[in-house]
C-alpha cells in the first residue's frame, strides 16, 4: 500500500546515452552553477510581481474588491517566479535566498514544509507511480493515475471526475491548512490509513504551526471584519472566498495539467513502464505546451517566453523533470536543442498546443479514467 518502502528502488537505470547528451548540453550552456540560476530579467519580473502582490494584499486588508479580485493571479505570478525555483535551488546559489523565497507560497497557495517532501522526494522521483507519488492522491477518491485502484466502492452512475472538479475550487485550503494540520494533529489523510503528506522530520510542530498562522489569518480576517461592521456581508464573503477559490483554480490547472493526462500515464504507449532510463521515464510522464519545437510544437518564441514566465516553467514540464537543476528562465532558449536530442534518442515528447487545450485534455482524461462503467469495476480496491 501507499507509504510502504519498496524492497529496492522501483526505478530504471539513470545513466543512458540520452542523459549523457543532455548533460553535455548543460555543460556547454552553463559554464558554472550560477549560470543556470535566475537571470537578471527574471529578478526584475520578480520585483514587479512582489510589488503587485503587496499592493493587492494591502487592498484586501482594506476591503478593496478590485484588489481582492486581482490578488490570486498577481500573487500566482510572484509564486511562478519564486517558490518552485527556490525549492529546487534554482533561484540563487545562496541557500538563504532560496529558503526565504519559498515562503512566498504562503498564505494562500501551499505550505512549503508540506510541499518539500511530496514534491521533491515523492513526485520528482516516482512521477505518476501511485504507489510512491503523493500527487496521485490529492484528489481522492478521484483517480489520477491510470494504474491506480479505487479507494472507494463504485457509486452507480457517479463519475469521480466531478470530485476532481469540485476539489479544484478548494485545493489550496488543503495544501495551506488541512495538510499541515494533519501533521500537527497526527491524523490520517481522508480515504487512507496514514498521512500521505508529512513534513520533514527537521520541522518541529511549533515551527509548522507558526508557518500555518498566516493562512488562518486570511481565513478569519474577513469574518472578524464582518462581525465588527468593517465589511458588509457580501464584501466579507468575497474577501473570504475568492483568494482561496481563485488561487485554487490557478494552482490546480498549472500543476495538474502537466501530468494528469492519458498520454503521460505509465501504461500509455511508449510510457514510463517501457522507459529505458530514469530520464526518459520522467519525460514520458510529462506534458509540454506552448512550445516551439517537437512533434506538435508550433508556438512562437514570444508565446513560449510569456507562458513560461507565467506558469513557473510548468509548460515545459518534461525538460524540468529531465533537468530539474536548471532555472525556468533558460527554458525558452534550451527547448529546441532539448527536443532535438530527445528525437535522436527515440524519446517522444508529449505536447499540447496551449494551456487551454492542455486543460481540456486533462479533464477529458480525468472523466474517462473515473468512468463508473462496469469495465472499471475490477479496479475497486480490495
Amino acid at each position: 500500500s501507499y507509504g510502504t518502502p519498496p524492497a529496492s528502488p522501483p526505478l530504471p537505470p539513470i545513466d543512458s546515452a540520452l542523459r549523457s547528451e543532455l548533460r553535455a548540453m548543460l555543460r556547454r550552456e552553463f559554464p558554472d552553477v550560477g549560470a543556470a540560476k535566475a537571470t537578471a530579467g527574471h529578478w526584475v519580473r520578480t520585483a514587479l510581481a512582489l510589488a503587485g502582490t503587496l499592493a493587492c494584499w494591502a487592498g484586501w486588508l482594506g476591503g478593496s474588491l478590485p484588489a481582492t479580485a486581482a490578488l490570486p493571479l498577481v500573487h500566482w505570478v510572484l509564486i511562478a517566479h519564486t517558490v518552485h525555483e527556490a525549492t529546487h535551488g534554482n533561484l540563487s546559489t545562496d541557500p538563504r535566498i532560496n529558503y526565504w523565497f519559498q515562503f512566498t507560497s504562503h498564505p494562500i497557495c501551499f505550505n512549503v514544509f508540506v510541499w518539500i517532501p511530496q514534491h521533491l522526494l515523492s513526485h520528482h522521483q516516482y512521477t505518476n507511480d501511485f504507489l510512491h507519488d503523493a500527487d496521485c492522491h490529492h484528489f481522492a477518491p478521484a483517480m489520477l493515475s491510470s494504474t491506480q485502484p479505487r479507494v472507494q466502492p463504485l457509486k452507480p452512475g457517479f463519475n469521480h471526475g466531478w470530485t476532481f472538479v469540485w476539489k479544484a475550487f478548494l485545493t489550496t485550503i488543503g495544501t495551506s491548512l488541512l495538510q499541515p494540520m494533519r501533521t500537527l494533529l497526527e491524523s490520517a489523510t481522508p480515504n487512507y490509513e496514514v498521512n500521505v503528506t508529512p513534513v520533514p522530520a527537521a520541522v518541529s510542530k511549533p515551527q509548522l504551526l507558526l508557518s500555518v498562522l498566516p493562512s488562518f489569518f486570511v481565513l478569519l480576517y474577513p469574518l472578524v471584519g464582518a462581525a465588527g461592521g468593517a465589511f458588509s456581508l457580501p464584501q466579507a464573503a468575497f474577501l473570504w472566498a475568492w483568494p482561496w477559490v481563485g488561487m485554487s483554480l490557478i494552482f490546480t490547472c498549472m500543476t495538474q495539467v502537466s501530468h494528469v493526462q492519458a498520454a503521460t500515464q505509465p501504461d500509455a504507449p511508449g510510457g514510463g513502464a517501457s522507459a529505458t532510463c530514469w530520464t526518459s521515464r520522467q519525460i514520458a510522464a510529462s506534458l509540454d505546451y506552448s512550445v516551439p519545437a517537437g512533434p506538435t510544437g508550433r508556438a512562437s518564441p514570444l508565446e513560449m517566453s510569456v507562458v513560461t514566465a507565467l506558469s513557473a516553467g510548468l509548460n515545459v514540464q518534461s525538460l524540468h523533470h529531465a533537468m530539474p537543476s536548471v532555472g525556468c528562465a533558460h527554458f525558452p532558449r534550451l527547448y529546441a536543442e532539448y527536443a532535438a536530442i530527445c528525437d535522436r534518442h527515440g524519446v517522444r515528447l508529449r505536447q499540447s498546443d496551449n494551456a487551454a487545450t492542455a486543460v481540456g485534455e486533462m479533464l477529458r482524461y480525468v472523466f474517462d479514467n473515473n468512468a463508473p462503467e462496469a469495465a472499471r469495476a475490477d479496479r475497486t480496491a480490495g
